[in-house]
């Protein structure tokens, strides 16, 4: 049986779990960062080792996104205060009722 102390040892040794909590907390300020209309259209799913995945209504907004990348990454990543943010990584898809602004 392993001790908690050894698991979560284990866990915070992967350096993108505080990152990930930390991303989390920004990607609630998606509509700061994209603006209203852009965020009536997407919503950030989930980030992974500084990939932010972002679904979006459909294929032009989803293109959108990946033309604005640059703008939406740096004001990502001014909100985080820290280089949280290297990439955005979009899918388009009914919107889901559940997408938060």
């Amino acid at each position: 049986m392993k001790r908690l102390s050894d698991v979560l040892g284990t866990v915070f040794a992967d350096s993108d779990v505080p990152n990930a909590a930390r991303a989390n907390i920004v990607m609630r300020q998606w509509s700061t960062a994209v603006g209203e209309i852009l965020a009536l259209h997407s919503a950030p799913d989930r980030y992974d080792h500084g990939v932010l995945w972002v679904e979006a209504t459909g294929s032009a907004w989803a293109q959108e996104i990946r033309m604005s990348q640059a703008v939406i990454l740096e004001k990502m990543n001014d909100i985080a205060g820290e280089q949280l943010f290297r990439e955005i990584r979009v899918s388009h898809r009914a919107r889901k009722p559940d997408m938060v602004r």
